[in-house]
């Protein structure tokens, strides 16, 4: 119950964060001229330790090349940078520049809350010369451009092949769901070794898209078909004897590069972003390797889709929305901070960053653009982006998740209860 009510307030606050930044007359300003004569800016994003680290020797690097500038930064895990992110909103103090996920940009946009990024890109402080324009649009809403991409980016099957090869399996280039389980059990009987399946909003929107649907338009219309069969994967997979046990996972979350489970070997398989083999596979000391993210036996359309690797936007509250802009474009133009940086966001939005890496990169990132390349062969259209209140959707999601694989409630019930507060949601923010 305590995680539940968690869940509800961390939602509550973001909805109240971001009503009270839109209304207010006075924002405050996030950042000024300091008394040492210098212009200070900050720069917030989520990520790992290996994301930290990258992204701070770029930020030293532009401080280098640009002594009139002082950068400040900030980071969080997932959960907790949105939550914190609301909370600058509150005070109308963001940080000058902030990762926007690409499930979030139109919240934050339609709420005031990002500055447009056009003019400058216009003027030319962001050059785009060499970047496609569909990269370009995926951070543009009602005409104006709210985020400049970081790199393109998969969801994918991760998988210790150490353990693959022991239990004589082979992991095909797309598994099924179908096959995952089979193979899941073959891996448990040879090495004991659990399956871990992704419980999450992912799956939902891989399973509609498999159908040939937008999750969010199901849920708007009170449409339960994908829930009721992404719960009943999840339930089959739980009730596998190869399943990981569901109450590791408060203490092996898999939604921190860090702690997942095929990092301690108690799983070996996982499932997120292209972008996060470094992390994963530096947190686990071992060679781990990649196959796309599942599709179904009886799916109708290709589920697999590029997804912007994260924004980069900049806060309607910024001082030196100027300076914001060009940091933006160093990181996104300049080879030197890419060589640094080396995959990590995704691959390079600028097509002359990416060849100049690709010759260069260690094995890992060389890893990543070859999927990158593979998904790009057959990749459908990106959904459009995701409502205001998805967050809200998303932390229900986990929580009757878990009622299933606790068993406190059966995958039609969840489906159900879930589509309905779903579209609640939706129509609330509508």
């Amino acid at each position: 119950m305590k995680k539940r009510a968690f869940v509800s307030l961390s939602v509550l606050f973001l909805v109240s964060a971001l009503l009270f930044a839109a209304g207010s007359a006075e924002n405050k300003a996030s950042t000024a001229v300091s008394d040492d004569g210098k212009t200070h800016i900050s720069v917030y994003w989520w990520g790992n330790q290996v994301r930290n680290d990258v992204t701070q020797k770029v930020i030293n690097l532009y401080m280098e090349e640009h002594p009139d500038v002082v950068i400040s930064a900030e980071f969080a895990d997932w959960s907790g940078y949105w939550d914190r992110l609301s909370a600058t909103a509150v005070g109308g103090n963001m940080p000058d520049i902030v990762q926007m996920d690409y499930s979030y940009l139109m919240q934050y946009q339609e709420n005031g809350l990002l500055a447009d990024l056009m003019p400058y890109i216009e003027d030319g402080t962001i050059d785009t010369s060499k970047i496609p324009e569909s990269i370009i649009e995926s951070g543009c809403v009602d005409g104006g451009c709210y985020g400049i991409a970081q790199g393109s980016n998969a969801l994918m099957l991760l998988y210790d092949p150490a353990i693959t090869e022991a239990a004589g399996v082979t992991i095909p280039e797309q598994p099924t769901l179908e096959e995952l389980y089979e193979i899941g059990e073959i891996i448990y009987e040879k090495t004991g070794v659990p399956t871990y399946f992704d419980g999450g909003i992912n799956m939902m929107q891989m399973i509609a898209r498999m159908r040939g649907s937008h999750i969010f338009d199901e849920l708007a219309a009170g449409d339960d078909s994908s829930l009721k069969e992404y719960f009943e994967y999840v339930d089959w997979f739980n009730n596998s004897p190869a399943a990981i046990d569901p109450h590791l996972l408060p203490e092996m979350n898999p939604d921190v590069m860090e702690t997942k489970p095929i990092v301690f070997g108690a799983a070996w398989n996982d499932f997120p972003w292209s972008n996060n083999l470094i992390a994963v596979q530096n947190a686990s000391g071992r060679e781990l390797a990649m196959a796309m993210y599942p599709t179904s036996e009886d799916a109708v359309t290709q589920p697999m889709y590029l997804k912007p690797a994260g924004f980069f936007s900049v806060a309607e509250t910024s001082e030196h929305k100027d300076v914001a802009a060009d940091f933006i474009d160093f990181f996104t133009n300049s080879v030197e901070a890419n060589l640094i940086l080396m995959g990590e966001r995704g691959i390079p939005i600028n097509t002359e960053v990416a060849a100049a890496l690709e010759g260069v990169v260690d094995e890992t990132s060389a890893k990543i653009y070859a999927y990158i390349e593979q998904v790009g062969e057959i990749a459908t259209a990106i959904d459009a982006p995701d409502p205001t209140g998805k967050g809200e959707i998303e932390a229900l999601g986990k929580t009757f998740t878990e009622d299933v694989r606790y068993k406190v409630t059966t995958p039609a019930d969840a489906a159900s209860e879930l589509a309905a507060r779903s579209a609640s949601i939706l129509a609330s923010n509508s």
